[in-house]
């Protein structure tokens, strides 16, 4: 059995109290993976090694702080290409 209809049967034995609190949690799951995607402001490289690796990287950011995630990634490709996607 797949996940998604293991889920399904599990959700549709709950009662409509413990569904708000499994919706809540899930908005909360989301909710802490897109703030682990993006760049931590506090970070702080523990090696010499890591320090100029990190000093390099901000160098080279210039003023951009994120880098493109997937879909600009995508996007920009098929700009380039003419409009075209793989």
């Amino acid at each position: 059995m797949i996940t998604e209809q293991l889920l399904l049967i599990k959700w549709q034995s709950l009662d409509t109290e413990k569904k708000a609190k499994v919706l809540a949690l899930i908005d909360d799951l989301i909710k802490d993976n897109e703030e682990n995607d993006s760049e931590p402001l506090n970070y702080q490289p523990k090696t010499e090694l890591g320090k100029k690796l990190w000093a390099l990287r901000q160098k080279s950011l210039g003023s951009q702080p994120l880098l493109n995630n997937w879909d600009e990634v995508e996007k920009e490709l098929a700009d380039r290409r003419g409009g075209i996607r793989e």
